[in-house]
């Protein structure tokens, strides 16, 4: 396996330092319609959020509430009905390698070798100051999964493969790292490590991470800010400030101050979710 040289680990983090500085994603006034047995229904309506360079934030909120659809309104996939989303002042129009996205499901390659998986990007974009194979490699040092370089997907467990769909998507050097539930699929434990790890990625890579996710204690623990939405049609309703120190452990989940957060979003998630078991009812 190549060696990775002190000159190109100066290169690498020459590259990061330049994506704290970028990365600001600005939403102004998004809403998204569908059609649906012909009916129209809006999943977002008239939403705007900006987000710093570097910044961690998590939307959370109800099943069904478009914390999916404003992701992929971010990541090119849904174009908005109305408004408009920047990044850095660049207007979006279509999907591109300066948004990375990490899927709930562990979208690799399976007839690519784990470190073909994390090279491809590269390969197809051009980004970054290395070689395709040398950029892989340092990635897959980040990771910890080295030894496995030459495994195929199928090889490894789900955690696994989900650190290396981490790993190639940061490959390409985004400004902005999209995640869609990435851990929703983990067990708890292989969760709170996978949450814990993706912390160490974010300090030392710094690019903005926009993360979806269901659960309020994985929002609280890794988010610098949390942004609540409504149901039907999504909406934020709150956005929260986590003044919780880090690095952040296990230790953080028993303060006084997480307790107190947690509380907070749980009961704006309830009422959400009250609001949209009585719109069932018949």
């Amino acid at each position: 396996m190549t060696q990775i040289t002190s000159s190109v680990l100066d290169k690498e983090s020459s590259n990061r330092k330049e994506l704290t500085k970028k990365g600001r994603v600005k939403l102004e006034n998004i809403s998204v319609n569908y059609k649906t047995r012909g009916n129209l229904v809006t999943a977002i309506e008239n939403t705007s959020i900006e987000i710093e360079p570097g910044e961690f934030v998590c939307l959370l909120g109800p099943s069904g509430c478009g914390k999916s659809t404003l992701l992929n309104c971010v990541a090119g996939f849904v174009k908005p009905n109305s408004g408009q989303i920047t990044v850095d002042g660049e207007l979006i129009k279509q999907p591109g390698p300066d948004r990375g996205m990490v899927f709930q499901q562990y979208s690799l390659y399976p007839w690519k070798t784990v470190i073909e998986n994390i090279a491809f990007g590269p390969k197809v974009t051009g980004r970054g100051s290395q070689s395709p194979e040398t950029t892989a490699n340092h990635f897959l040092e980040m990771i910890g999964l080295t030894k496995y370089a030459k495994h195929y997907p199928n090889e490894l467990s789900g955690g696994m493969q989900q650190r290396v769909g981490i790993a190639r998507a940061l490959a390409n050097y985004p400004r902005v790292l999209l995640m869609d539930e990435p851990f929703g699929a983990l067990d708890s434990q292989t969760r709170l490590i996978m949450q814990e790890n993706l912390l160490r990625l974010w300090r030392e890579f710094g690019t903005t991470v926009i993360f979806v996710t269901h659960d309020v204690d994985e929002a609280v623990f890794l988010s610098d800010r949390i942004i609540v939405m409504s149901s039907n049609p999504g909406r934020v309703i709150k956005d929260i400030k986590i003044n919780l120190e880090r690095p952040r452990n296990t230790n953080t989940t028993t303060s006084t101050r997480f307790v107190e957060l947690r509380k907070i979003c749980l009961d704006l998630i309830r009422d959400e979710s009250l609001k949209v078991f009585e719109s069932q009812k018949i």
